[in-house]
């Protein structure tokens, strides 16, 4: 299981690399207000690499704390003249969960992962949207850490990004294909909010909350939605544009008999690679 776990995430990294070769090539000049827009927009037409490292505190009578790092490589592509392809990958080559029931121990591997594809129109107007499927792939490496089925189900992706800032969401809403009877069925909604509000510099405040609602629990039990903020700036190191950004959150509402985080946070640097297409005659 350890060698599986090594061979999957030396591939994830491989992958990785050569999504920062190929973006360097498709480059092109940005302003750093440009940069920012691109950074918060989920379907925008730019080769991004967000690497973000999660943590969630205080877990169970012992207060433990899980840890994941997170990928979710774009790449747009051209689907005819007037519509872009969006695919997201989010990946999770690392991750520790503990169990929140005991002092000690816990369950390290490699996470699921979850692709949706986004269909655009390569030519937006105020609002800035995509429609598509979303598909979860077992691919952890321990029980503890997924779902073991495929699950399946529709995204959609909606943003407007006034001069101020921006504000939007994406949600998708997955089940559980036919498959290994064994584990639990999944019925379940996520939700990731955004708003967002410039400052000087290419600097901006936002909270972006992942909510997520588990259908095949009942009310006092399905519902997770934090509450909080942060801070971020996209500028440019030499001529790499970076986005970096960290916020933090209280789990305000979660599952009553579960023994989940009492709060979260996060670290996210995205490397930025906008395309240079040719507008429509």
């Amino acid at each position: 299981m350890e060698n599986s776990s090594i061979r999957r995430v030396r591939i994830s990294n491989g992958l990785l690399v050569g999504l920062l070769f190929v973006g360097i090539a498709l480059r092109a000049q940005q302003t750093t207000d440009d940069l920012r827009n691109l950074a918060r927009n989920p379907v925008g037409d730019a080769i991004k690499v967000p690497f973000s490292e999660v943590f969630n505190f205080d877990a169970g009578p012992y207060g433990r704390t899980a840890n994941s790092l997170q990928t979710l490589p774009i790449i747009p592509l051209q689907a005819g003249e007037n519509w872009l392809l969006i695919p997201r990958i989010a990946a999770t080559p690392m991750a520790y969960l503990p169990d929140a029931t005991q002092a000690s121990g816990g369950s390290t591997g490699v996470g699921d992962t979850i692709a949706t594809f986004f269909l655009t129109p390569a030519h937006t107007g105020p609002v800035i949207w995509g429609v598509g499927p979303a598909l979860l792939i077992p691919t952890a490496t321990n029980g503890n850490l997924g779902a073991g089925k495929w699950d399946l189900g529709p995204a959609v992706a909606v943003l407007v990004q006034p001069d101020w800032g921006s504000f939007g969401a994406v949600a998708q809403n997955i089940w559980s294909l036919p498959a290994n009877s064994q584990r639990l069925s999944v019925h379940q909604m996520q939700i990731e909010t955004s708003l967002s509000y410039n400052l000087p510099d290419g600097w901006y405040v936002f909270t972006s909350p992942t909510i997520n609602a588990d259908w095949t629990q009942s009310g006092q039990h399905r519902w997770f939605v934090p509450f909080g903020g942060g801070i971020g700036r996209t500028f440019n190191i030499a001529n790499q544009a970076v986005d970096l950004n960290i916020a933090v959150y209280s789990n305000a509402i979660r599952p009553a008999r579960e023994f989940s985080p009492k709060w979260q946070m996060s670290l996210q640097c995205t490397l930025l690679y906008p395309r240079n297409r040719k507008p429509a005659d």
